[in-house]
Formats: structure tokens, C-alpha cells, sequence
């Protein structure tokens, strides 16, 4: 079978392409319903597509590897450098199936955010050694006999060795191939993540790409020329305009005066729950309910209820910036913490304290946990406190210690007392953990539902076990001299999985799968019953609006720029939500929505008649929020 060195190398190829593929059809088996819009001809042709993507992304980081081993004679030598190429394709391997993983969380492949997941190391290795400890083996074991076939094959001595013109015409083609396989295209740019549609469908390209390949081409996107810029303030300083916040500065276009007002100092705390996604909860959720939540349920009921609230992106990090700053994060951007903030920026907690507030922060993971303590410093938050510096007050059954951070009733029953040490008013911010994966529980009595670590039962019981620790954080707090002057902001970071998921199908049997941007809707309670009278309320919001509503909300005087508006502000000319999901942007307005891959409008749902409307909304505010942050002409 190995009668020369182009057998060999074809050999490892075609393995190659073939794991790929595997990992592919593995993908669709395990998330059919995500797949369930496109047509036998669709499914085909995103799979062709696939294999496309799989050729660049084979080809991209085997070329200098097959060119070398063409040429290379000496067994040893081939065998060392058949091995660094071994390492490099099965490095491609797991990162692409650890995707596949990964989807069940967020319904889209990883993209750019993993070269920032350096202070998460925690939360991955407690995920790879936890519930995932079964594919972190079967990991192990396939690259240990991967590594080793590879080295048996470039081990033989090969019957013949291509040699002299015949090399020199093989070398030739082989360059040729791998040129024209890498660009895989033959118009002026080569193949893009935008290109791997093979139908103007999110399922289509979800299917066609590969973890790896999303990964690294969206690394340094530079893609924000959807319009001129002038054109494009334009439009958005139209859709944001209100009497309530005029704009102020032609040099920083956005940029919007709250003038001071004579209202009460309210003091504000802020508890961002994670992965709270609307569709899963008592009182938001549209299908049927699970009992999962009834306090949080109860809380809504007695507060002011926003059920047309929506994330600005589909990660922790994207909806903390958006609570701190106001904006969303542009495609391809740096984080919060890691080079955006070196653009001028508005911030929640300096305005706060430019107001005379006192501020604190905190999250129940670890300290450096997706940088919050950098991040909540930048944002001008005096005190900031993570899992390591909370006692623990809950009570943990033997053997039910999490492997990272703290439970969540530990954080809050920590922010309810630094709080009471606070000075008023004060703006406190908290970020829970309990309901991320790995799904640990202090006790068996909040398994309502068969719990396992990885799956829908596991994460119903860590609602309602958070949900019992916002009824006795509430419940203490009630008590305090300061509760009747504060206004509690409940929300969530992002949406998480599908609330008819293979597990909760059989829970829910007569509920019909909703448009997919439900996965981005998230609840907003505005709690605070001697303040405010119980109402639910149906204004589109999201992340972005917090900022704002908080400076209006508080009477407070700040000139701020941030891409959304106040929920109390009934004169802004379109409401609108701006989001970003990896290889995707997109825009809900009262119409519908439209996600956008800048090439192609992929998805869309509403009113057909305001879609180019939509679209040309969603390319201004994509392309003024990107360059001006780009120009630092965002804030002053």
C-alpha cells in the first residue's frame, strides 16, 4: 500500500478528511432539530460544502508538512517531521469535536473568543476533568493511537522514493493542489467563513463548518464596511434619537446628555444570573412551564416584568461589557479586559460614583474568571471580590464541593452583607455561577429532575437550586433599614441550550420549536415594590438599555454613549437590539429579526416588507459602533 512517500502522505490525508466528516455527521446527530429547516438537497449540498472546509482547513496547516516530506528520504527524519504534522491534525481533531460539545450550549461553532479564554482555565479543566471526563479519555486514548499509526506508517521503509523530473513534476501538481484547495475559490478573495453557506440558512453554515476553521479565520475580522460611515451615524443617531437625551457632540456623534434630575437616591443592585435563558424559566418561558423556578416566577409577578428583553451576544463576557458600557461588542473586536477598553468608553460605575454612589463587585466564579476583576476596575467599580474571598454558608452534602468557584447562595448571602457595610446610596453588581456547566448541586434536594452534570435535567435542577438561593438572598434582604429605598435589577447574561432539547421534548411533547431567537431572549425584573407597582411590560430592550435606564431611572446628569436607550423612555424614534453571535450580527426590532454573516442575510423573521429596512439598520449601527470605538470617537 506504501510504495512511496505520496502514498504515505495521501494515506494521512485521507484519514483526515474522513475524521472530519465524522465529527460533522456527529454534529447532526446530536442536534437535529437545529438542522430540521433545510431540505434533503440543503443537506446535502451544506455537507459538500463541509468538505470544502474541511480541504482549507487540511490543507492550510498540512502544506509545509507534504511539501518537506515529498523531498525528505531518510526514515528517521520523515518520521519526526510525520509526527509534528500528526500533532498539528490532531490538535484540529479535538478542537472540532470539543466544538461539537460546545454547540449544545450556544447552538453556533466557537469562534475568535477561545484565544481569550487564558483566566478560564478553571472552568475548563473543571468541565474537561468533571462531567466531560469520558470524552477527555476517549481523547487521550484516539490521539495516543493516532499519533502512534501515524508513526508506524512513516516509520517503513518505502519500496520505491519518487525521485529526480518525476519529483519535481509531483512537487508541481502537489503545490498546485494545495494552492487551489486552500483558496477554494476562484473569484477575487479566497473562501471565507461567509462562503460556507451553501444556502442562505444559520443551519446550513453551522453544518458545513468546522470548529477549527471558525476559530481561526475569525481571529482578526475586519469587516465593519457595511456603509460609509457619515451614513451610517446618520441612520443610528435617527433610530436612538429622543427629546429625553439629545446628542451633544459632532465629534463624538453618539454621544447623548442626561441632564440632572431631583429624584430620590435609590441605592441599585444588580444580579446577573448565568445562562438564565428566558425560554427555560417559570413566568418567561413561552412553552410549558417545568416548576423550575417559582420564586424567581413570584419575584416578576411583584416587580416590573420585561418579557421582550434580549442578550447582546451569546457569552458572559459580551453581557457584562454591554451591562458596563452599553455597547455591544463588534465582530472580531477585542473583549473588555483585553484592548477594547483602550478606546474611550462610557462607564456604568464611574457615572455612579460621578453621582456620588458607592460601588461594589463580584462573581461567584474565581477572581480572574473571564476577567471580571480587570474588567469591573476598568469600569469603575472600587471593590470587586470573587469564590475565593466568600465563606461558605451553604450547606454542602459530603462530596458535592464544586470544582470551581463557590455555590451561588454563597456570593449572595457575601453581597448581602457587603452591601449592608456600604455607604448609601450604593451600585452593586453580582454575577452568579451555579448554572453554568459542570452542574453541581450543594444537596440531592434540588435534584427535582434525574440529575447529570451535562444535560438538560441537570441544568432544570441548577435553576431551581439558584432560584432557592435568590428566595433566601431576598428574603434576607427585606429585613434591612436600606430594602425599602433600593431597586433590585434581576437579567441574565445569555440565553442557554434549547428548551426542546431531545430531554426536554419529553416534558414538553405538545410544544412547537419557536423562531431561534428565542435562544437570545432573557428575562429583566426591576424589583423594587414600595418604588415601583407590579407590571408587565412588553418594550423591546436589552443589555444594552440597562446602562441608560439605570442614569434615567436615578434622575442621574451624565453625557454617555452607549447603543441603547432607556426601558422608561417612551419617545425614542425605533427601538432596536444589536447583537453579535461569532461568524454572525444581528437586529430585532418590533418587525422581526435578520442575522446577517456579512455576506448574506441568513435568517430572517417578520414583517417582509421592513426587511431591507432592518438590513440597513443593522448595517449602520454594526458600522458606527465599529468605527467609531475604531477611531476613539465613541465617548469623550
Amino acid at each position: 500500500m506504501l510504495k512511496n512517500q505520496l502514498t504515505q502522505i495521501i494515506s494521512l490525508l485521507l484519514f483526515s478528511f474522513i475524521t472530519l466528516m465524522v465529527i460533522r455527521f456527529s454534529l447532526y446527530g446530536l442536534y437535529l432539530s437545529d438542522f430540521s429547516d433545510l431540505s434533503t438537497s440543503e443537506l446535502i449540498a451544506s455537507f459538500f460544502m463541509g468538505f470544502r472546509v474541511d480541504m482549507i482547513t487540511i490543507f492550510t496547516f498540512s502544506s509545509i508538512f507534504i511539501l518537506i516530506l515529498l523531498f525528505v528520504k531518510t526514515p528517521k527524519t520523515r518520521t519526526i517531521i510525520a509526527l509534528l504534522w500528526g500533532v498539528f491534525l490532531n490538535t484540529i481533531f479535538i478542537l472540532s469535536f470539543s466544538d461539537v460539545l460546545y454547540f449544545n450550549f450556544s447552538h453556533k461553532h466557537t469562534t475568535s473568543e477561545i484565544f481569550n479564554l487564558a483566566n478560564d482555565t478553571d472552568i475548563i479543566f473543571g468541565m474537561a476533568f468533571g462531567s466531560m471526563l469520558p470524552f477527555t479519555i476517549g481523547a487521550i486514548i484516539l490521539s495516543i493511537v493516532f499519533l502512534y499509526a501515524t508513526y508506524y506508517i512513516f516509520s517503513k521503509h518505502l519500496e520505491s522514493f519518487i525521485s529526480g523530473k518525476k519529483l519535481v513534476f509531483t512537487a508541481f501538481i502537489t503545490i498546485l493542489v494545495l494552492f487551489l484547495g486552500i483558496r477554494n475559490s476562484f473569484e477575487g478573495k479566497s473562501f471565507g467563513v461567509s462562503d460556507a453557506y451553501a444556502v442562505n440558512k444559520v443551519s446550513s453554515g453551522n453544518l458545513a463548518l468546522n470548529g477549527f476553521f471558525t476559530m481561526y479565520r475569525t481571529k482578526s475580522s475586519n469587516v465593519h464596511n457595511l456603509m460609509p460611515l457619515d451614513k451610517a451615524i446618520q441612520i443610528t443617531k435617527k433610530a436612538l434619537t429622543t427629546p429625553n437625551a439629545p446628542f451633544i457632540d459632532k465629534n463624538y456623534p453618539l454621544m447623548r446628555e442626561y441632564k440632572q434630575k431631583n429624584k430620590p437616591k435609590y441605592n441599585v443592585v444588580i444580579v446577573l444570573l448565568e445562562s438564565f435563558g428566558a425560554e427555560h424559566l417559570d413566568g418567561f418561558t413561552h412553552y410549558k412551564e417545568l416548576g423550575i423556578t417559582p420564586y424567581f416566577k413570584k419575584l416578576s409577578n411583584e416587580g416590573l416584568k420585561f418579557t421582550n428583553f434580549y442578550s447582546n451576544g451569546y457569552r458572559s463576557i459580551f453581557g457584562i461589557t454591554s451591562i458596563f458600557t452599553g455597547l455591544t461588542i463588534p465582530a472580531g473586536a477585542d473583549y473588555l479586559g483585553h484592548g477594547l477598553e483602550l478606546s474611550k468608553l462610557s462607564y456604568l460605575g464611574e457615572v455612579a460614583k460621578e453621582n456620588g454612589y458607592s460601588t461594589v463587585a463580584m462573581q461567584a466564579a474565581n477572581r480572574r474568571s473571564y476577567r471580571v476583576d480587570a474588567v469591573s476596575h476598568i469600569a469603575g467599580f472600587d471593590n470587586y471580590y470573587g469564590a475565593q474571598d466568600m465563606p461558605n454558608v451553604e450547606h454542602v452534602d459530603k462530596g458535592r464541593k464544586p470544582l470551581t468557584g463557590t455555590y451561588d447562595f454563597n456570593m449572595l448571602d457575601f453581597y448581602h452583607k457587603k452591601l449592608n457595610s456600604m455607604k448609601e446610596p450604593f451600585l452593586g453588581f453580582a454575577f452568579t455561577e451555579t448554572t453554568h456547566t459542570d452542574f453541581y448541586l450543594p444537596s440531592a434536594k434540588f435534584e427535582i429532575y434525574p440529575h447529570d452534570r451535562k444535560n438538560y435535567n441537570g441544568a432544570l435542577n441548577a435553576y431551581h437550586y439558584t432560584d432557592d438561593a435568590i428566595r433566601r438572598f431576598m428574603e434576607g434582604v427585606k429585613k434591612e433599614p436600606w430594602f425599602d429605598n433600593t431597586i433590585f435589577i434581576f437579567t441574565s447574561d445569555h440565553g442557554a441550550r434549547d428548551a426542546l432539547c431531545s430531554i426536554a421534548r419529553k416534558y414538553r411533547p405538545n410544544d412547537k420549536p419557536l423562531p431561534s431567537i428565542e435562544h437570545f431572549r432573557i428575562p429583566l425584573i426591576i424589583y423594587a415594590p414600595k418604588i415601583f407597582k407590579p407590571q408587565e411590560i412588553r418594550t423591546l430592550g436589552c443589555h444594552n438599555d440597562i446602562f441608560p435606564t439605570i442614569v434615567d431611572m436615578l434622575g442621574w446628569g451624565a453625557n454617555i454613549s452607549t447603543m441603547g436607550s432607556s426601558l422608561f423612555d417612551k419617545d425614542v424614534d425605533e427601538r432596536f437590539v444589536y447583537f453579535y453571535a461569532g461568524n454572525l450580527i444581528g437586529l430585532v426590532t418590533k418587525d422581526g429579526y435578520i442575522k446577517y454573516n456579512f455576506k448574506n442575510i441568513v435568517e430572517f423573521n417578520g414583517n417582509k416588507n421592513k426587511k431591507e429596512h432592518m438590513k440597513k439598520l443593522l448595517f449602520a449601527v454594526d458600522t458606527a459602533e465599529a468605527k467609531l470605538l475604531k477611531k476613539n470617537r465613541w465617548a469623550k
